[in-house]
């Protein structure tokens, strides 16, 4: 789905040493998004860590993997000559 539906030259689930860029990095982050009725579990989702990697700030595909259902934005930070732009995804 990250590979339809976004612009990034690769997506990984286990990063290589080199890698190539603008990417996607996504893992499994243990989390689950629940709903309730009656008391009762009917709904969940896993839980995934989506992380965009690009050299450029205004890439556009942190706002393709946004776009996603179930996704919201955690975090942004810069470090290595690299944007991360990190969501979470539940699916």
């Amino acid at each position: 789905m990250l590979e339809e539906k976004t612009d990034a030259v690769k997506v990984y689930a286990q990063p290589p040493s080199t890698m190539e860029y603008p990417c996607i990095v996504f893992e499994n982050d243990l989390s689950s998004d629940v709903a309730h009725a009656d008391n009762i579990k009917y709904l969940l989702k896993k839980g995934y860590t989506v992380t965009v990697d690009a050299r450029e700030p205004d890439s556009p595909i942190p706002d393709q993997v946004e776009a996603l259902p179930h996704c919201r934005f955690d975090r942004r930070f810069k470090t290595g000559g690299l944007y991360h732009i990190v969501f979470q995804l539940f699916f």
